[in-house]
């Protein structure tokens, strides 16, 4: 989460729930997959709203600006778990290796 006084930005987020208010239509967007739209991670969340536009909306002649956006923060603690795990499956103990 983003440091109080700080706005949160697009690297701190694992996702992006983006719905449509025009026709209804909700995507679930990694941060990755918004540099289409001109986002980095240092773009703020504020930013999106005026950037992300409904591409079914647009498509039919609608505007398509009614947008929702709802961020799915990163957990820390669940990601330093996940590493260490992963640290720890990488591991070979010494009674299992065998020298050649």
């Amino acid at each position: 989460m983003a440091l109080p006084g700080k706005e949160p930005v697009i690297a701190q987020v694992a996702s992006i729930s983006v719905e449509c208010g025009d026709c209804g239509r909700n995507r679930w967007w990694r941060p990755d997959q918004l540099k289409r739209f001109g986002v980095n991670g240092n773009t703020p969340l504020s930013a999106l709203s005026g950037r992300i536009v409904c591409s079914a909306c647009r498509a039919e002649g609608l505007p398509g600006a009614t947008i929702a956006i709802q961020a799915a923060f990163i957990d820390d603690r669940q990601r330093l778990r996940n590493e260490a795990r992963m640290l720890n499956d990488r591991e070979v103990s010494p009674e299992g290796a065998r020298r050649a």
